[in-house]
């Protein structure tokens, strides 16, 4: 590890530690007193930026540190395959005991196995349609093969200016000062507007983010790419979560058929942090040279 690689899985595992402990997540349906925290979508920024093995660093560093049970540790573990996957998705080629394989085919095999270990359990073999969320993910993974690492090493986009849009920032700024006023009114004692106030402020920091960073890129396909890349890392890591779920707390059946509502608007809002800060990100750091990572 170079200087800088120590220097960024240091500030990447510090912004993750920031982001379990300050930013409030989605509450784990039948867990109190637990929530899912939006480290989720950093993780695959960290594959994208370090690569699989130093992403996965960052990731499993940034949660093992604030660990406060053991489910906590099979969390931390599912953000470092998260990166992982991502850093695969995002590179040709994957070196294994001397052999080479193209890198989205070890994606594939990580997230394969997952769903198999999905139907090996009792849970799994009662709600056999829960996965669609991850076999949409691998059927991305196999579809599309080495083009998102392809995209990904060719846009470098020069000759691009950065520039910020007024009307998505405007708009986000707005939303949020919306978000904060909204609930000092007296209807804000009802349970469902508490989650309509959350998600204005994830919306809001959204069209920010969006406003800073997603504006002059006219190349659309390493958007995409940096997007399909974010969705199926993040639902490796929820495939993980869910298996850690069934072995540690013996769940219902019942428990995963009402989560899968929520699992498919949170792993989605994920995403769309991930594809939009990462977009930022990536760019940013290569018009600046820090961005070193052999593709």
């Amino acid at each position: 590890m170079s200087t800088r690689d120590v220097a960024y899985v240091a500030v990447f595992a510090a912004l993750s530690v920031i982001v379990i402990k300050l930013v409030p997540g989605f509450p784990i349906i039948g867990l109190s007193d637990s929530d899912i925290k939006f480290n989720a979508a950093l993780a695959p920024i960290y594959g994208m930026v370090l690569g699989p093995y130093l992403g996965f660093l960052s990731a499993f560093i940034g949660g093992i540190v604030v660990v406060d049970n053991v489910f906590s540790v099979f969390i931390s573990f599912s953000r470092g395959i998260s990166a992982f996957v991502a850093g695969l998705l995002t590179q040709k080629s994957y070196r294994l005991s001397g052999r080479t394989f193209p890198g989205w085919s070890v994606a594939a095999a990580v997230l394969s196995l997952l769903i198999l270990g999905w139907y090996s359990t009792w849970v799994g073999q009662q709600v056999p349609f829960f996965p669609i969320l991850h076999i949409s993910g691998l059927l991305v993974i196999l579809v599309t093969r080495g083009w998102v690492a392809t995209v990904f090493k060719k846009c470098e986009q020069k000759g691009q200016r950065w520039t910020a849009n007024l009307f998505y920032l405007l708009s986000g700024i707005s939303t949020i000062v919306l978000a904060y006023i909204l609930p000092k009114l007296s209807f804000s004692s009802i349970e469902f507007f508490s989650y309509l106030f959350l998600f204005l402020y994830l919306w809001g920091g959204i069209m920010v983010l969006y406003g800073l960073f997603g504006i002059g890129i006219r190349e659309g396909n390493f958007t995409a790419a940096i997007c399909l890349a974010s969705y199926c890392s993040i639902i490796t890591d929820h495939m993980i979560g869910n298996l850690a779920y069934i072995v540690l707390l013996s769940p219902t059946p019942e428990s995963f058929i009402a989560a899968l509502p929520v699992s498919a608007v949170e792993r989605s809002i994920f995403t769309a942090i991930a594809t939009v800060v990462g977009v930022g990100v990536i760019l940013a750091l290569r018009r600046s040279g820090l961005f070193s990572r052999e593709l």
